[in-house]
């Protein structure tokens, strides 16, 4: 099959079709790919106060590493972690979407959440193990501020403009300051990095199908350097 195009392979996730997910959907471009240094700069320009950390890849160009790391930066799933048990915690009611479930959080954590089943194979410890600052070295607990829980924000460049990505992180900041959960923020940046062995400015193909109430999104095939 030729570069660029699409890899009808598998479907890597799925997007409720609430209002937030359909409105992003239709701000996505081809996800680009980026440098660390770059990304630091967009999103200090957005929110000077906060640090943001990045996905890495233990050996550069494997493409399974690369479409996990891709995949986990498009999750809209919450991501909140216990900083005593490292345990993730899961939403208890039906509602898919991510708004309505962070603004749940926010309001009464204890009643809207609680610890993921045993069979959850992320803890704080393995997704820490996935991410790095912007001079590659891992991100470790220790480093961490104290609180209760830790709450894990995905932002990328290709999803919407900056406005937008402005809005989303003033939102989450204003949940913040309303609610008396004690939780700590961290940035996590979900653009491809040139250093995971992948073409300077290449893209990946995105084709999005909508099947009933659900967007499934197919990749096309990913620019690794030759």
């Amino acid at each position: 099959m030729n570069k660029g195009k699409l890899l009808i392979l598998f479907v890597l996730f799925i997007l409720s079709s609430c209002g937030t997910a359909v409105k992003t959907l239709a701000g996505f471009k081809n996800p680009k790919v980026e440098e660390k240094h770059y990304l630091t700069s967009y999103f200090a320009s957005v929110f000077p106060s906060e640090k943001t950390y990045f996905m890495k890849v233990n050996e550069a160009g494997n493409k399974m590493e690369i479409l996990n790391n891709i995949a986990l930066g498009m999750n809209t799933e919450t991501l909140i972690f216990s900083s005593v048990s490292g345990q993730k915690y899961c939403y208890l009611g039906t509602e898919e979407c991510g708004g309505i479930q962070m603004q749940n959080a926010f309001k009464n954590f204890d009643k809207n959440y609680s610890p993921c089943s045993e069979n959850s194979n992320l803890n704080l410890s393995s997704y820490l193990e996935k991410i790095t600052d912007i001079n590659g070295k891992s991100l470790i607990k220790e480093q961490l501020p104290q609180c209760d829980y830790y709450l894990f924000q995905n932002w990328n460049k290709y999803s919407g403009s900056k406005k937008k990505l402005q809005e989303d992180i003033n939102w989450l900041i204003d949940l913040k300051k309303k609610s008396n959960l004690n939780i700590v923020l961290i940035f996590v940046n979900g653009d491809m990095l040139e250093e995971w062995g992948l073409e300077k400015n290449g893209k990946l193909p995105l084709k999005f199908r909508k099947e009933g109430k659900k967007f499934t999104v197919t990749f096309g095939e990913l620019p690794i350097k030759k």
